[in-house]
């Protein structure tokens, strides 16, 4: 940062002004006989104008993992912890939080979204967050057993979820906020990709889930 701090003050320096050392001294002679220049006037500052601040307000932050998923006659359901973090300078007060469950598909990322824009607004709220506090949610999503679409690939039935989040809040003088981001749902492996729910192998728990963000996310 100082480098970079550096070489940002030496571009807006002109180059007349270097330092006093380094200017010839005029002949002996011409010192003598030489008036002393008055001292020129010094120019006015600018004056601010308007009232410079720091806009307070709250920032809210997901961090997600999974407990089980149990994929049976009548639904798909899965646990979740999440973490929800105000990384703002003032508390978040009447956070409510949402979740809910979709298919991977054509359609997945319209219903996300419209998951996002027209969010239920139900559930008992969060008195406040205050900056630096960390909440953590345990609960689960449910889809029902016929909402669930399975996607054959070379004779299996797979089952990829996502899963969404959305926190609604305000502050004093301010609001509404809204924090939504979404995750794509699968069985960990040993590299970087997740392994898709098999549906085909009859009601199954599933264990050792993970999930990666998704790009569909608002921050507002």
């Amino acid at each position: 940062m100082a480098g970079g701090t550096t070489d940002l003050l030496d571009s807006l320096v002109p180059a007349e002004l270097s330092p006093a050392g380094n200017a010839q001294k005029p002949p002996a002679a011409a010192q003598e006989s030489a008036r002393p220049a008055p001292a020129p006037t010094p120019e006015p500052k600018p004056q601010p104008s308007g009232i410079v601040s720091t806009r307070l307000r709250p920032w809210l932050e997901f961090e997600v993992t999974l407990g089980r998923a149990i994929v049976d006659d009548k639904k798909a359901a899965l646990e979740f912890h999440l973490s929800v973090f105000n990384s703002g300078s003032i508390a978040a007060r009447n956070v409510l939080v949402e979740a809910s469950l979709f298919n991977a598909g054509p359609h997945q990322d319209a219903q996300i979204q419209g998951f996002f824009n027209a969010p239920l607004g139900q559930g008992d709220p969060i008195e406040a967050i205050t900056p630096m506090q960390r909440i953590s949610i345990d609960s689960a999503v449910i889809l029902p057993r016929d909402q669930v679409q399975p996607i054959e690939f070379e004779g299996r039935l797979l089952f990829v979820p996502l899963i969404a989040f959305s926190a609604l809040y305000a502050w004093p003088g301010g609001g509404p906020g809204q924090t939504s981001a979404s995750y794509l749902v699968g069985k960990q492996t040993d590299g970087e990709k997740l392994a898709p729910l098999r549906l085909d192998l009859g009601p199954r728990l599933f264990r050792n889930l993970a999930v990666r963000e998704h790009e569909l996310r608002l921050r507002k």
